[in-house]
């Protein structure tokens, strides 16, 4: 007898388990595996099926059983032929209505089961009973007709209170009623005294008056039979009003009848709207309803909503991604972004500089600094019509280390440093700049080094002077200058005012 190997049982187990799998799969589909697999086909009569295409999910109890295999017109109604992928007891009374799954409304086809003691659906036979879906722009028209007329009401009512008189009218009725109110407080502070005795003598009247109960009751008994005794002897002045009522009644039937033109006018008014306003409870009626099954799906942790909310790995993913972006803007509440002017004379070569500047602080021991100005030198030089030429520009980050603040990028359209001590709790800096390190022409060869020694007098003005050009003789220059810097706060003030 031969002995399968080992590796011969496992190759055929998984060729069993493949085999198995592809099985189940084509069942779940319901895509038939040998040819055609005959099913069972249904007829459904719809006035519209919007929103419903072939291939559509056909569900019965809320289980998948089939789809919509055909869509033809057929007396002016929507024929919906629905092929049945899975065996279904379907009952002859059973309801066929369009609903919607999910957020994105897609609409599929559910199957309410009858009476178990229905007979069964037969192949091509059509289900009578069919239950029409709400259409979202019907319950719109009906919502703006009854919105219309809200609309006539409060218009009205603004007629008569939207006008200052009208204004001043309700303001004048308010403070007579808190007038009122303060004298009737201050009335009653006043009369305390007098409010308990008079409590005192009510009490004492009903006390009286319960113990004479029975003899005013022997009077209103005697009262009564004096009563009868006066409508016995005046029965002909009776019979005379009641005769002139008679008249008056007739009157108003002849009013009645020669104005009921105009009274079924209204009443038909009064029902029309009583309708409308019908119609727009049902609809609200299905709409509720269509919401409670979102709410039932969601509360099961269907769609995308249910999952965001029963799923603890979204809710985590969707909770970091808040806490990320809290963080981002609680960055951006601490940024700083301040502007400002300043200009310089430098006096031993008879030039003025004008900066405009930009800084960007996002926290207190660093910033961003970005400066355009003019360079005179080259404006001498290059003599052509183009301003932006001639422009410098300053772009460097900057950390500050205790009193000592360290800076480094683009400065004056090349590479440079600087170093600033800050003294006198910031109100003081001394300040060293070296670029052009190659130097600016060949009379300036070496770098530029600039030394600085600033005044900050108040929050947005500040002083400063020093050297320039310290290692080139051609050029060396005492300078002098002062600025303006606003920071957000005082920029929204100063627009707010424009």
């Amino acid at each position: 007898m031969k002995v399968f190997t080992a590796e011969t049982k496992v190759g055929l187990l998984t060729i069993v388990a493949v085999v198995a799998l592809v099985y189940m799969s084509f069942r779940t589909v319901g895509v038939p595996m040998f040819g055609d697999e005959e099913h069972m086909s249904i007829h459904a009569k719809f006035q519209s099926v919007a929103g419903i295409d072939l291939r559509s999910k056909v569900n019965l109890s809320g289980v998948e059983i089939g789809y919509v295999d055909n869509i033809t017109l057929k007396d002016g109604y929507a024929l919906v032929t629905i092929k049945l992928t899975r065996t279904a007891d379907i009952r002859r009374n059973s309801v066929a209505t369009i609903r919607t799954f999910g957020l994105l409304g897609e609409k599929y086809i559910e199957l309410v089961q009858g009476t178990p003691d229905a007979p069964l659906l037969k192949d091509g036979e059509e289900i009578s009973r069919v239950e029409e879906g709400t259409d979202i722009s019907d319950i719109a028209r009906k919502l703006s007709l009854a919105l219309d007329d809200i609309q006539v009401v409060t218009h009205s009512i603004r007629n008569v209170f939207g006008t200052m008189e009208s204004e001043n009218a309700l303001k004048n009725i308010l403070d007579n009623i808190e007038d009122a109110s303060a004298n009737m407080k201050a009335v009653l502070a006043e009369n305390r005294n007098a409010l308990r005795v008079t409590l005192g003598n009510l009490s004492d009247i009903s006390g009286e008056f319960a113990k004479n109960a029975p003899e005013i009751s022997r009077n209103l008994a005697k009262l009564s039979a004096d009563l009868l005794e006066v409508i016995e002897n005046n029965k002909d002045n009776l019979t005379a009003g009641i005769a002139n009522i008679k008249d008056v009644s007739g009157e108003f039937k002849g009013v009645i009848k020669e104005n009921r033109k105009n009274l079924k006018i209204t009443l038909d008014s009064v029902a029309a709207a009583s309708t409308k306003l019908g119609e727009v409870m049902d609809s609200v009626k299905k709409m509720s309803q269509s919401i409670e099954n979102v709410a039932s799906k969601v509360e099961r942790g269907e769609g995308t909503v249910g999952k965001l909310i029963t799923n603890d790995a979204v809710y985590t993913n969707l909770n970091n991604t808040l806490v990320g972006a809290r963080k981002f803007l609680n960055r951006m509440e601490t940024l700083r972004i301040q502007l400002g002017l300043r200009g310089e004379a430098q006096t031993d070569i008879n030039d003025t500089k004008a900066f405009f500047t930009f800084r960007m602080q996002p926290r207190e021991d660093k910033y961003y600094l970005l400066e355009i100005s003019e360079d005179s030198r080259m404006a001498e030089e290059d003599k052509s019509d183009n301003p932006l030429r001639n422009l410098l520009y300053t772009i460097m980050i900057a950390k500050r280390y205790s009193d000592i603040s360290i800076r480094g990028g683009i400065m004056e359209s090349s590479a440079g440093a600087g170093v600033s001590y800050h003294m006198f709790d910031d109100r003081v800096a001394l300040s060293t700049d070296i670029f052009n390190l190659s130097g600016y022409n060949d009379e300036a060869p070496d770098p530029q080094l600039k030394v600085q020694l600033k005044f900050n007098l108040q929050k947005y003005i500040y002083l400063y002077m020093g050297g320039d050009e310290l290692l080139n003789e051609k050029y060396r220059t005492f300078l002098v200058g002062g600025g303006i810097l606003f920071d957000e706060d005082d920029l929204k003030i100063i627009l707010g005012l424009l």
